[in-house]
């Protein structure tokens, strides 16, 4: 299955077109190129699962089976926001190697991010790093927003008039 493919899946058209359009959009603006031109480069590089196209925030990234844990000690990134420069991201499930107290003060993480291994704050990290990791869950903004069948407006309330 290809990367689009399953993020159809995981997300659903509507939300998956809005990010893409939104990536498309950026790259128009910044490099001046023609919108099916950007489509192309954009949907090529999603299929790809380029990183750099499919971060966003609210997506849940987990560890790939291949990778040492101690090139990247947290087992999943939570991402909190989508930066110009990389991800902001709150580090979940640090494996125990990397930190046996979970004070942050034994942590085999970088010595930069050892403040935010308590797992309530967060640390901008390059894009890059989620190369490391597979998309696990993504919850779009769209998700959030009330369905016409949420709002109680579907059918009027009250008793039925013949």
């Amino acid at each position: 299955m290809s990367t689009l493919k399953s993020l159809n899946h995981l997300i659903g058209a509507q939300a998956l077109g809005d990010h893409l359009t939104a990536a498309v959009q950026d790259l128009v603006d910044r490099e001046q190129l023609e919108r099916a031109d950007a489509y192309q480069r954009i949907t090529d590089a999603a299929d790809a699962g380029d990183v750099a196209v499919l971060a966003a925030t609210r997506q849940m990234w987990v560890r790939r089976d291949d990778v040492d844990p101690e090139e990247a000690p947290a087992r999943r990134l939570y991402v909190l926001e989508r930066t110009p420069t990389g991800v902001f991201v709150a580090f979940a499930d640090i494996d125990q190697a990397a930190d046996d107290t979970d004070d942050g003060e034994h942590a085999d993480l970088v010595p930069e991010l050892l403040p935010y291994n308590d797992h309530s704050l967060g640390a901008e990290l390059p894009v890059e790093v989620l190369e490391m990791y597979r998309l696990e869950a993504w919850e779009p903004f769209e998700l959030l927003l009330p369905t016409v069948g949420g709002i109680d407006n579907v059918r009027p309330q009250g008793e039925r008039k013949s």
